[in-house]
This record gives structure tokens, sequence and C-alpha cells, in this order.
């Protein structure tokens, strides 16, 4: 027998399903409490534990010039980079990025954008520390011993969704 495990991605008002069809013989009927769970989880809430868990495994680099040296010496180990979205008027910023997208692409790299550049330094910065990290850009590296079930999620949701010729391309809202 086949089962489907399907991911609910939601961007905005949209809903977006990631199907992953495998042969399973002892689990028939209803999905158990956790497939339940994973199938509601949200990219934001996916997204905001794959840092969490990025943190806490020193797997974060954050601000141009640390972003530059990880980029210039290992890219093939960089998962994803994580931008935030730029404030009009902000020229330095949009040139960086527009630079860190050209890397990115060149180089396969998974790149997101996200909503809120405070939302986003609170999640890098372990408690107690200064928030004075500049996150004008983010790269999580690959972890050594595999991906974590919302480290996967993060990557599919780039794969099905953001890696599409569609725009705009959606920006990610972080969790409160």
């Amino acid at each position: 027998m086949y089962t489907t495990d399907t991911l609910l991605i939601s961007c905005g008002c949209n809903q977006f399903a990631l199907a992953n069809l495998s042969q399973d013989s002892s689990n028939e009927g209803a999905p158990s409490g956790e497939e339940a769970q994973r199938a509601s989880m949200t990219i934001s809430e996916a997204l905001a534990a794959c840092l969490t868990q990025a943190v806490r495994e020193r797997r974060v680099a954050s601000g141009v010039l640390d972003c530059a040296k990880l980029l210039g010496c290992r890219p093939g180990r960089v998962m994803l980079c994580i931008l935030p979205e730029v404030r009009q008027h902000d020229v330095a910023v949009h040139i960086e990025h527009v630079l860190i997208r050209s890397f990115c692409k060149e180089n396969d790299i998974r790149l997101l954008t996200v909503k809120d550049e405070q939302r986003l330094t609170e999640l890098v910065t372990p408690n107690g520390e200064s928030q004075e990290s500049y996150v004008s850009c983010l790269l999580v590296e690959s972890p050594v011993d595999g991906q974590s079930e919302a480290d996967e999620f993060v990557c599919g949701y780039h794969d099905v969704i953001m890696a599409r010729d569609i725009l705009p391309k959606p920006v990610i809202q972080l969790p409160d």
C-alpha cells in the first residue's frame, strides 16, 4: 500500500502542499498525531525552528563580512541564505542584496526573503547577548549529521515554490 505524507506550506493567504509518496505496508488508516502536526506546520514555523536549531549548533553566519568569508571559502556548505526585505531608499543594502542574490544563484544556494528584520535578529541572537547583530544577510550551513524535519521542510518549500519562475517571490512573515 502507498501512503502520502503531505506538508502544507502557508505563504500569505496561499497554501501549498508537498507530498511525499512512500511505500508502507504497516501504516494503514488515518495519519498519526505526529503526521497531523507535521501537516499543519507553516513555512514560518519551519523557518523559525530551522534558525533556532542552526543558532544552537553554531551554523549561522550573519552580516555581509561573515557571510562573504563563508561564501568565499565554503559555498558548498551553505544550505540556505536568508535576506530581510529591503527598506525603501536603503541603497547600500539593496546593492548588497543584489550581489548576494547573484552569488547564490550562481552557486545554487537556496534563497529566502523574510518580512521582519527585527524578528529575524531576535531569532538568531541568543538570550542575554546584545541585539546589535547586523542581519542584512544570514547564511545557514548544512548540518553535518543530516537535516532535521524543519530543515527538510524549508528546503522543500524553496525547491517547490521559490525555484519556480513565478514573480513576485513570496516574502515569509516570521512567527512572533
